[in-house]
């Protein structure tokens, strides 16, 4: 297993928000994370982040626990986020934005370059000066996409990443979400309210419900459940 997880709690201030999460997935493998608004979703994906800290359980990555590295160590590793609300600097253009991430995360021979990235979206190829900032929301959505796998990534957490975006821009997205995972046998956990979009690319679905996995199933598993009523 590439990310395995076990009996995993986490919160903020007094509150616990997540209790006992478990998973365990493979090199290439697709999950969608599916639930309510408040489920723990988000919450999972920082704990594994290292983003906010673990009150009980456990994170391996590629067989190491990983509990109390840090989050620049996490992501030199491989892990990597993409959060919720455009994940871009607004003030640089576009081809600033995907320079500043690879001088960072592009060593030689790493697996996705940024010709790599700028092919996978032409839209961006053709506004290289163009401030981030003032790009329509899915081009902003395909920057921030583009940044989380330069490099050499090996399991993306993207948060919720069709927020406002048209529905032919969501499914290409995900198709692209899909091509780059098969293609590098890259791992994504994808949390996603668009519950159709996320079944259509998975490979896997875990439902949360009030902290918990209440669901772990093939997709058609999922739809044939009653998992609906956690929505």
């Amino acid at each position: 297993m590439l990310l395995q997880v076990s009996g995993l709690s986490a919160g903020y201030g007094p509150k616990t928000v997540i209790e006992d999460v478990a998973l365990a997935l493979e090199p290439g493998q697709i999950l969608a994370l599916l639930g309510h608004n408040g489920a723990g979703k988000t919450t999972t994906l920082k704990s594994v982040m290292g983003l906010i800290p673990i009150r009980a359980g456990d994170v391996s990555f590629d067989g190491a626990n990983i509990n109390r590295l840090p989050v620049a160590e996490r992501v030199a590793r491989g892990l990597r986020l993409l959060p919720e609300g455009r994940g871009v600097f607004p003030d640089l253009s576009v081809a600033e934005n995907i320079d500043v991430v690879a001088s960072r995360n592009c060593a030689p021979g790493c697996m996705i370059n940024p010709p790599d990235v700028l092919d996978l979206f032409p839209a961006l190829k053709e506004r290289p000066n163009t401030r981030a900032g003032s790009l329509s929301g899915g081009q902003q959505q395909m920057l921030a996409f583009s940044l989380a796998i330069l490099g050499t990534p090996r399991c993306l957490m993207l948060d919720e990443p069709s927020i406002g975006l048209a529905p032919n821009l969501v499914e290409r997205l995900f198709d692209q979400v899909l091509s780059v995972c098969k293609d590098h046998a890259m791992t994504a956990i994808l949390v996603e309210q668009n519950v159709a979009a996320a079944m259509r690319i998975a490979d896997r679905v875990m439902i949360m419900n009030n902290g918990r996995i209440v669901f772990d199933g093939l997709p058609d598993e999922a739809r044939a459940s009653n998992f609906w009523e956690y929505f």
